[in-house]
């Protein structure tokens, strides 16, 4: 083997031991725990579609909402989280950074990873409105459910936890 092809092949060996690094750290996509569920849920005349990393919710037959481009669904669960008796669209979630378009004010500038999230929309009258935007969620989520108002989370590791809608977000129960 020639110098030349040594250096070629230890400069190639590198950036694949990079790219699956920031893979797996989750610089270039989400982790791979973080399959994406598609189900279909519907209320009446309001069709909740997941298909892929897309979330939709159509009324009437016409859409009129779309999770936006840089977020990507996880899981969504339709639930009445708050306890009103309505019921909530809850959107587990990866974006890029911890924080959205505002941040605390001693952080300045957010991080370029893929983070997980958890959405939490209002459904009235056909429009889908924002409700409650989490931070990082700081855990690594495998999978949730929703009863009676509690979240039940899963992680990765198999630990457990419950969160409910307590005044103004979730806190762990």
């Amino acid at each position: 083997m020639t110098k030349k092809t040594r250096i070629i092949t230890g400069i190639a060996v590198s950036l694949v031991i990079a790219l699956c690094v920031a893979t797996y750290c989750g610089y270039i996509v989400p982790p791979l725990y973080s399959a994406p569920t598609d189900k279909i849920v519907s209320d009446g005349d309001l069709v909740i579609e997941q298909s892929g990393r897309k979330l939709t919710v159509e009324n009437e037959g016409s859409p009129v909402w779309a999770l936006p481009e840089n977020v990507l669904a996880q899981d969504f669960l339709y639930e009445d989280i708050d306890r009103d008796g309505k019921a909530e669209l809850l959107v587990l979630c990866w974006k890029r950074g911890r924080y959205g378009k505002h941040r605390p004010t001693w952080v300045e500038s957010d991080e370029i990873k893929w983070s997980q999230h958890i959405f939490i929309y209002n459904i009235a009258d056909g429009q889908v409105i924002p409700k409650w935007m989490a931070s990082d969620i700081g855990m690594h989520a495998r999978s949730w459910e929703a009863y009676k108002g509690v979240i039940t989370i899963t992680d990765t590791s198999g630990d457990v936890t419950k969160w409910g809608w307590i005044h103004w977000g979730l806190e762990k129960l």
